[in-house]
């Protein structure tokens, strides 16, 4: 007697990830795994599926990424991306556990629960990210360890401190144990790290990474024994300059990563699936496009049974209707046909805004017969270069004008202060913009041409609960973000309009042709080369030391 299974895929074209190659076969699913690829006369299926000719590859999974960022709560994030034929991400929640602790970590698990999405979550090992900013919560290890026993957790994100890795200092050595004792894996965060510096990290189990710019880094990571993730964002672009390190002989150690995208970019270029288009467009095969952001992501995260399509695998698939510029037909999840489901974003309670700046808080002391370290943005990535210019005043003070700005971070949880330095590559002609968006400790950031609109756009996100602001001479946009401030509770067409709005008043002051918001972000990052700013003052990675505006 023939056995049942639920369905049984035919006529489809359909990747083979061991080999780089697709083959005219079929599929029989139960419940949420493959039980054969190919033929088999001893069994029947309750339902049938007739690809067509068209092809079958495994679900997409972004290896390295913050839901956050896409200022989307978990289950809207979830819809937005599987259509993309994202299947699985592994997540981040280093943003909202910067804010809200041990309850933002608590609350992601939930939210995330109400979407068919695979979602892990790698635990965030610096929260603080530093000692040189102030955050709204610490987590120590004993705060995560309780974690690894739900069963979503799949490891420690992306350690990113460095010094306290080579220092062996105490508590971070004790997340890094915790979690290799627990069965789980470490993520890199590798940014600025010579060879010899990767080796340190290598040394204590470390064996991921996401920052490489370029095929010398990806290379010096992959000699280091790395899994390297090829990173495409809304800022970070990387992935161009990465591909071609990526080879036959080595492709098994690359997957892809979107690491920070914005839910505008996923709905108009794609999540995994840009990425995997990129690399098609550059030459790679579509069987080792595909393979690098399937199997590799699952393999380099340690999940069993996940990312091929055959026998014993579980049933995550994507039908595309062709390999050079595909389209995404046909989602399946765990064996089901994925439909988006009913969901009701989930509230966290609010964060309130606690900080206070005055005009006098934003005067900047200028000696003009002196140059002053300026933060230069690069377009599409998050480092930065750090020039010694000379720089407009007047009567002592710092003057913004159409090629420098001056940029803001105050402290919001506890009120403990803010720094002031000058930024140049806005390129803004009038106005200010501001966020609650700032990593990774999330303070108030703002940068403007003017300290009338940079005070007001401080207050307006103060009167919001947190969000993104554009002041164009006294006239004011918002996207609020009530989750934390940085998540929003609408539905992720309503938060795409908004944000559609928010860029659309601030083309008006400037003409950039990248996101500001997630570029203005990552200013306050003092773990990403070269000079940054936080609440504590302007900060030089490479001496990893807090410096004057003007030395």
């Amino acid at each position: 007697m023939a056995k049942t299974v639920s369905w049984h895929i035919i006529n489809a074209k359909i990747l083979d990830v061991f080999n780089l190659t697709f083959e005219t076969s079929e599929l029989w699913i139960d419940h949420d795994k493959i039980v054969y690829r190919g033929r088999r006369s001893d069994l029947q299926a309750q339902h049938t599926f007739d690809a067509q000719g068209q092809y079958i590859v495994p679900g997409l999974i972004d290896a390295h990424m913050h839901i956050e960022s896409s200022l989307l709560a978990p289950s809207e994030f979830s819809k937005l991306v599987v259509p993309h034929g994202i299947t699985r991400v592994i997540a981040d929640p280093h943003e909202i556990a910067s804010v809200a602790g041990v309850s933002g970590i608590q609350y992601m698990l939930e939210e995330a629960r109400q979407s068919q999405l695979h979602i892990h979550y790698m635990l965030p090992s610096s929260v603080p990210a530093t000692p040189f900013e102030h955050a709204g919560a610490t987590l120590h290890a004993d705060a995560l360890k309780p974690f690894y026993s739900v069963p979503e957790v799949n490891g420690l994100a992306e350690v990113m401190d460095f010094p306290a890795v080579f220092n062996e200092d105490e508590d971070m050595h004790q997340k890094i144990s915790d979690a290799q004792a627990a069965g789980k894996h470490v993520d890199g965060h590798a940014s600025g790290l010579s060879r010899e510096q990767l080796a340190i990290y290598r040394k204590y189990g470390i064996d991921t990474d996401h920052e490489s710019e370029n095929t010398q880094q990806a290379r010096d990571r992959l000699n280091a024994g790395f899994s390297v993730f090829v990173r495409e964002g809304t800022v970070e672009r990387d992935e161009s300059a990465i591909l071609p390190a990526i080879s036959v002989a080595n492709q098994a150690h690359f997957s892809f990563a979107t690491d920070d995208k914005t839910a505008n970019d996923i709905q108009h270029e794609g999540a995994i699936d840009f990425n995997v288009k990129l690399a098609i467009r550059s030459g790679m095969s579509p069987a080792m496009a595909f393979t690098i952001a399937s199997y590799n992501a699952a393999t380099a995260h340690r999940l069993d049974n996940v990312g091929a399509l055959t026998d014993g695998y579980v049933a995550d698939l994507v039908i595309i209707d062709s390999l050079d510029d595909f389209n995404i037909k046909k989602v399946m999840i765990s064996g089901q046909w994925y439909v988006e489901p009913e969901t009701t974003v989930l509230p966290l309670a609010n964060q309130s805004l606690n900080f206070t700046l005055t005009v006098d808080d934003l005067k900047l002391p200028i000696n003009d017969k002196k140059p002053a370290h300026v933060i230069e943005i690069m377009p599409h990535h998050i480092t930065t270069t750090h020039l010694v210019e000379d720089v407009p005043s007047q009567e002592g003070l710092f003057v913004a004008d159409k090629t420098y700005a001056k940029i803001v971070v105050a402290e919001r949880y506890h009120n403990l202060g803010h720094g002031v330095g000058i930024i140049k590559g806005f390129q803004m002609t009038d106005g200010a913009i501001a966020s609650t968006i700032a990593h990774d400790s999330h303070n108030i950031i703002i940068a403007g041409t003017n300290d009338e609109d940079m005070l007001l756009a401080a207050n307006k996100l103060r009167e919001i609960g947190g969000g993104e602001v554009v002041v164009n001479n006294g006239q004011i946009t918002t996207l609020p973000l009530a989750i934390g401030g940085l998540m929003s509770e609408q539905s992720y067409t309503t938060v795409i309009q908004e944000n559609n709005t928010l860029q659309a008043a601030f083309s008006k002051i400037s003409h950039l042709n990248f996101d500001p918001f997630l570029t203005l972000s990552f200013m306050a990052l003092p773990v990403i080369p070269s000079l940054k700013i936080t609440d504590q003052g302007l900060f030089d990675f490479n001496t990893f030391s807090f410096i004057n505006i003007q030395d």
